[in-house]
Order: C-alpha cells, then structure tokens, then sequence
C-alpha cells in the first residue's frame, strides 16, 4: 500500500508540475467560458440561456481533452524517458501501476470539473442543486474513464508524444461541435444527429448534462452508459493489447 502510495504521489505530481497540463487543463476552459460569454452570453438554448447549457459541455470537453491529450501523450512521454522501463524492473507489480495512474487521472478530471462548474456557477449565475451535483459526480467518473481508455489506446499506437499530440487533437476537436457540447445537435444536418449518439463525447454529455442543469439524468441514460461502457471495454482491451514498456525500436 506504501509503494501504491508513492507511485500515485510521484505520478500526480508529475501531471501538476507541468506548465502545459496546468494550462491547457484549468487555465483554457474558464478562458474557453469567458470567451462563449462574449460571443454568445445572450443566446438560448430552448428555455435555458446558453451559459448555463454550454457550461456542463465545456466540462465534457475538458476531460475530453485531458483523457486523449494529457493523459495519453503522458503515458508516452514516460515510455520515451525509461520511467515505464524502469517501473518494470521494480517490485511495483503492474497492477500498481495501472490502478494508480487511473486514480491520479480521475482525481485531476474531478478537480479540473469542479473548478469549471465552480466558475460557471459565481460568474455566470449558473443554478446548481446537491441532487444535481451528486447525480452528476459518478456521471464524470464514468466519462474520465472513458477518455481516458481511449487515450490509453492512442499511447499503445503513437510512436513519439508528437504523434500521439497529433492523433489526440484530431479525435478531440472533430467532437467538439458535433457532440451536442458546444453547439445543440439540432442544428445539425439530421445524419450527424443520427450518427453522433453513438460517439463517446455526445454519450458523456447526455450523462452529465442532465443532472447539472435539471438535477436529474437523462431519459436516455441506459444508452449512453452501454455506448460508455461499450468505449471503456473495448478501449481497454486494445490498450492492454498494444501497451509497450519500452519506445518501438
């Protein structure tokens, strides 16, 4: 337990001494808010105003962004510089390994949601109820381990951070607006509106969206967590599958 102690410490610091995480993670979604708030503060969302639609899908996008960019390129970064190597000849089984890096990477998606939702609710006047929030809680565990499986997956295939940059940005902002997280899937083409429940952002937002706005889940909410679940699975195997101790020579 002292060893998965120190591993989960040593790891967490690792994400929070880094410049870019901190910015990317929790600087550039409050600047991602203020920025909807200029351009688009006095719009609606059916009865809602969009401030208080968009913000549970900036939270979405965020982890998104942590669990394919962050956290993925991380895993890579840590195989270039030996960490993994050096981890695999120590007593630290890989169990260790795995359950601390989810841990750390769940305790980072929580803190980056909350500080989102916080910011949302003293600037913006977002409502909020407990019912919502502790609906909601497991709601953004179920989406950090989604994104973060898949994230996994890219770091299995990715032969350099750069790539696995680059493989990450692609599948994060090609959800960004079509997602129901920024823009309302109405006002997409009805074949996008057809095909994007079936993607694992627009999944993530039916399930965290509702208890934040409405403190209730969505009428859809065994669908979205079989699409999850269906993601985490399936994610997780390839990632096992192609995971690598050491970079491809």
């Amino acid at each position: 337990m002292k060893r998965f102690a120190l591993l989960t410490k040593a790891m967490f610091l690792m994400h929070i001494r880094n410049r870019m995480t901190l910015f990317w993670n929790l600087a550039f979604p409050i600047l991602i808010l203020i920025i909807y708030r200029f351009v688009f503060g006095e719009g609606q969302v059916g009865d809602t105003d969009y401030m208080t639609w968009v913000a549970p899908g900036v939270v979405v996008f965020n982890i998104l962004t942590f669990g394919l960019l962050s956290s993925g390129t991380l895993m890579v970064e840590m195989r270039e510089k030996g960490i993994l190597r050096r981890l695999q000849t120590s007593p630290v089984p890989a169990s260790s390994l795995v359950g601390s890096y989810l841990l750390v990477n769940v305790l980072i998606g929580l803190l980056q949601s909350t500080l989102i939702v916080s910011f949302a609710v003293l600037v913006f006047g977002m409502p909020l109820t407990w019912a919502g929030v502790l609906r909601a809680f497991p709601m953004v565990i179920v989406g950090i381990v989604t994104f973060v499986a898949i994230g996994q997956v890219i770091s299995g295939v990715a032969p350099t951070a750069g790539v696995a940059v680059a493989v990450g940005q692609v599948l994060n902002f090609s959800q960004m607006f079509i997602t129901d997280m920024i823009m309302p899937i109405q006002a997409m083409p009805t074949w996008l509106q057809e095909a994007a429940p079936y993607l694992p952002a627009y999944a993530v937002v039916q399930l965290v969206r509702p208890p934040l706005l409405k403190g209730q889940f969505s009428s859809d909410l065994g669908f979205s967590l079989l699409i999850t679940t269906g993601y985490i699975v399936l994610a997780t195997l390839a990632a096992a599958r192609l995971f690598r101790w050491s970079p491809k020579a």
